[in-house]
């Protein structure tokens, strides 16, 4: 069958390619292996519980917020119903030594006053440091229409790591731990992580915070609904083996089934460590395919959900990090379990009672790696592996927070669990980092018809991915066209 353009994975940056590639005219076809679209970020029901397993909240989706005209042009803001999390402190600090709690209010102005007063003595580098993340991440393509897209790349290979930076604060490591503690949501360290990697994300929630009424299933149905309306296809349980090529250019695709798919355009959205795997040899450089492979992964986790007896009012619309020593965030796996920083969050989509929790904890692949094999996952030795890990975190989080003492764990989710949904190496909970040093690859290849799209090409979360599917359908349809398009959003 003749397609366009074919899409390999049907997550956000894959969904948001499609709807604007259907938008332009083209046939579009969205191929997805498991059996519904955007498996990680959709979620999961347990027990009468809706968790969102790859959603959580948003930045910069504000009126005012630059990410709220890429909402408009998509069509999600007619689709979706957002509401603003906690102004006083949408994101809080516990430090476990000390018993310290430190809160970030809502808006760039508003947290430069309140550091301020906790940290008087360094007041002017705390508005300097804030200055240039407002800068730096306002600065993300497609949020600054008018930026160069072609230094977007360079931005986040060279310059001082996160831990550099913040060096002026080393007086203060309690201010370290606040400024750094969002690298747990992008899976890079602060020693190798780029200023400008924490500036977008972080940048983003400094700015404004939202969620999703519904989460991540409500996201997924709304880009799916105006897939449909746009002549989009998807099809699930749909496995690509091998990209196929002819006369040095992209000719479409073959399916585990053997089925052949033809177009002239071939999206890869899943991780670009795969991508040798499904070419031929010869069709490009060994050089270039070798660094794909040895593409640097983020970490990976264990990831609770749990339900709660009574009500866990200090997470409604507020999450929190705690660290248990203050100093530059770390996520170190080589120590125990009660050592490790984590992340806890509610499950309940900002609407009503907060009873289902979330918690992240970082996690190596060489604690699971032992039921690696095909099968293994379902063995009595993982199981058990499981029921111990999720009861140690279930009283890692009691101790820090005595309002966690009467969960009930739900489901656990190990580096195996994401390695098998996300399909990245090593369960890598936010598949290829951007490091320092490490040039994360362009949206076109130099194979004809063939592009990359995906967290790795941009950034980790709603507003990386979706920017993802921006740079690549931009590199085929012209970023001043779809930059002209979304400016008329605005």
């Amino acid at each position: 069958m003749q397609y366009d353009s074919i899409i390999i994975g049907a997550g956000l940056s894959g969904l948001t390619s499609a709807l604007l590639l259907a938008r332009s005219g083209r046939r579009v076809l969205v191929l997805e292996q498991h059996p519904q679209p955007a498996p990680v970020v959709r979620g999961f029901s347990r027990d009468g519980f809706y968790f969102d397993s790859g959603f959580h909240y948003a930045g910069g989706l504000a009126a005012d917020g630059p990410f709220r005209p890429l909402f408009r042009h998509l069509g999600l803001e007619s689709k979706l119903e957002l509401f603003p999390f906690a102004e006083s402190g949408f994101d809080r600090l516990q430090i476990s030594a000390t018993g310290e709690t430190f809160s970030l209010p809502v808006g760039f102005a508003a947290i430069k006053a309140q550091l301020g007063k906790q940290f008087p003595a360094v007041q002017a580098e705390i508005d300097d440091y804030l200055d240039e993340i407002a800068g730096k991440w306002s600065n993300f393509p497609y949020l600054n229409l008018d930026t160069d897209i072609a230094d977007f790349g360079i931005q986040t290979v060279h310059g001082a790591s996160l831990q550099e930076r913040l060096q002026v604060f080393s007086a203060y490591p309690q201010l370290q731990s606040l400024l750094s503690m969002h690298s747990l949501l992008y899976g890079v360290t602060p020693e190798v992580a780029p200023v400008s990697l924490n500036a977008q994300v972080a940048g983003s929630y400094y700015h404004s915070v939202h969620g999703i009424v519904g989460g991540g299933r409500a996201l997924v149905a709304a880009l799916l609904e105006l897939l449909a309306a746009a002549g989009g296809e998807v099809r699930c349980r749909a496995r690509v083996t091998e990209l196929l090529v002819a006369d040095a250019a992209i000719k479409g695709v073959r399916l585990a089934d053997g089925e052949e798919l033809s177009a002239a355009e071939v999206l890869v959205t899943i991780n670009p460590a795969q991508l040798p795997e499904l070419l031929s040899p010869g069709v490009l450089r060994p050089a270039y395919l070798k660094r794909l492979k040895n593409l640097r992964q983020t970490g990976s986790a264990y990831i609770i959900f749990a339900k709660s007896r009574r009500p866990l009012e200090f997470l409604h619309r507020s999450n929190l990090f705690i660290q248990p020593q203050a100093g530059v965030f770390t996520a170190d796996t080589d120590c125990p379990l009660q050592e490790r920083p984590f992340y806890l969050t509610a499950a309940d989509q900002g609407q009503g009672e907060v009873r289902g929790l979330i918690g992240v904890v970082p996690a190596g692949y060489a604690e699971v790696a032992e039921w690696a094999a095909a099968g293994m996952r379902q063995a009595e030795g993982y199981r058990a592996h499981k029921q111990r890990i999720g009861e140690q975190l279930l009283e890692l989080f009691a101790a820090n927070c005595p309002e966690l003492a009467e969960l009930e764990l739900l489901e656990l989710a190990t580096p195996l669990t994401l390695r098998d949904y996300s399909l990245a190496p090593a369960g890598a909970i936010y598949g290829v980092g951007r490091f320092l040093g490490q040039y994360n690859p362009h949206p076109v290849t130099r194979l004809p018809g063939l592009f990359l799209s995906g967290q790795a090409i941009a950034a980790p979360g709603l507003l990386g991915t979706l920017v993802a599917g921006y740079l690549t359908c931009g590199s085929i349809l012209g970023h001043e066209y779809l930059r002209g398009e979304i400016k008329a959003c605005c």
